[in-house]
Order: structure tokens, then sequence, then C-alpha cells
């Protein structure tokens, strides 16, 4: 991956290269163009390895769209593009399917949810580094619940904010991820009713980062079950930082804090 490390900076195409901005990096990245066309690589004989890998990648990305969305908003407190990280975090657990050929394997995250558990949504300062002591989060699949429980946080003991923020608040966010099957369609959950399966945000109030927070904890109750036990519940937890706004309300500092998956089960 060619990077631009001069004052001359652009992005769009130029002649055979491609410059664009990645979040999390500072600098300009340079692609390169050519390679197969689309058309070939979809009906030429030497690509059909790359068509059934294409096929896989497919589900991961489809998959990944949907962890992405049960982890709303905490997405917006991250400091680089997930996307990729979570599609390769999926990988290994599609290649746990043995029982179905390269190109048709089924990404079933209900098996190995633990799997997912300890992403971090964030790499300069993720949240176990501001909050240094262990959030327990807890999943019950029978109920469609979970808890997140938070310590006594104090600063400089256990609590130390990457900024000079005036104001924090937690959030937890419960949803529900759907088992990915593989079909000529592409791949898909067992149930179209977990394409109306949102997630839930639930928060603490708004305290002074100077004073720090009591122990507490938050709980969360989905009220729309999943159709059958082809999914898994994942809890995340996250810190975001807020200000004094217009009219003396706290609003929250975009893109300031960090989150993380905690539990899945």
């Amino acid at each position: 991956m060619a990077q631009v490390a001069s004052n001359f900076d652009f992005t769009g195409p130029l002649g055979n290269l491609t410059a664009y901005k990645m979040r999390g990096i500072d600098k300009t990245i340079l692609r390169t163009k050519g390679g197969a066309t689309k058309e070939k690589i979809k009906t030429h004989p030497n690509f059909r390895v790359t068509r059934l890998q294409n096929a896989e990648f497919g589900g991961r990305s489809a998959l990944s769209k949907r962890i992405r969305e049960m982890l709303w908003p905490q997405p917006a407190l991250a400091d680089f593009n997930i996307s990729g990280p979570i599609n390769a975090l999926i990988k290994p657990i599609q290649l746990l399917d043995k029982e179905n050929p390269l190109g048709k394997r089924n990404i079933i995250i209900s098996e190995n949810p633990h799997l997912l558990e300890g992403f971090n949504l964030n790499r300069r300062a993720p949240i176990d580094s501001i909050i240094r002591s262990p959030l327990l989060g807890l999943v019950f699949r029978d109920t469609k619940s979970a808890r997140l429980k938070i310590h006594e946080l104090v600063p400089g003991i256990n609590f130390f904010v990457p900024g000079k923020y005036p104001f924090f608040s937690i959030t937890a966010v419960l949803g529900i991820v759907p088992d990915l099957f593989f079909s000529e369609a592409g791949y898909k959950p067992s149930s179209k009713a977990y394409d109306d399966l949102g997630p839930l945000e639930s928060s603490t109030e708004w305290h002074s980062v100077m004073e720090g927070a009591e122990a507490t904890e938050l709980d969360l109750q989905l009220t729309n079950g999943a159709p059958d036990e082809s999914f898994s519940l994942m809890l995340s937890v996250g810190i975001r930082f807020g200000t004094i706004g217009i009219g003396g309300a706290i609003q929250q500092i975009p893109h300031a804090g960090a989150a993380k998956i905690l539990a899945v089960g």
C-alpha cells in the first residue's frame, strides 16, 4: 500500500493511480489500476476458485454490515474504519464450517460467539485504557436481555481520560446478530424476520470527568425476539465525551470516545 509522504497531496484518479483517504491513517493512500476485468473473473475457468472465494467474502461482508448495525451508535466513536477488521474477524468462524465446500461455507456465529468478544473500535486509546476496572457484561439468550456492570470510576485511579473533556457518559448497546447461510441469492439469515430487528441503547447520565462516577448498572431488554435460535446476542459498551452546547445543554463531542464488543452469547 503506497502512501503520499510529501507536501504534494491529492485524491481521485491520476493516470494509472487512484488516491484516497482512509480513516485512522493520516497519509493519502495510492492504489494502482489494472488486473483482470470483472467479466473475466465472472466467466473464465481460471478464476473459478477466485469466484468461490469472492462468494464467501460477500457473505462475510454481509455479516460485517449486520454487526455494525447492531453496534449503533458505537461506530461513531471508532478512530479507524472497522469494516475490514470485522470482516477479518469473521473469516476464521466461516472456516469452522467443515460440512460445506469452498464458496458455500456458512457463517455460524452462534456456535462460537466468544470469538467476537473483545473487538475494539479504537487503536489510539481503547476503552480499556480509559476505564481500568473491568467492565462486566452479561447476556441472557432466554430473555433476550443483557446487563452491564460498571465499577466506581475514580479519576487518576481507574479512570484516565485521554483529553480535556468536561463530561462523559457510558453507553451499552444490545443487538441480535443472525447466523448467515449460503444460498444462490447470496448469504442470508434463516428468516427474513431478522431484517426487521434493531439494536437497543441505554446510557448513563452525563458525569463530570473531574469527579468520576459511582458504581452503576445498565439493563437492556429487547422487545422484539428472534424468530429461531440461529442468532447471537451482542452487547457492546462505549464511553462518549461531551461539552456544554447552545442553551447550556450537554452535547456529545463528535468522534471523541471509545467502544468495544464486550459480550456475545
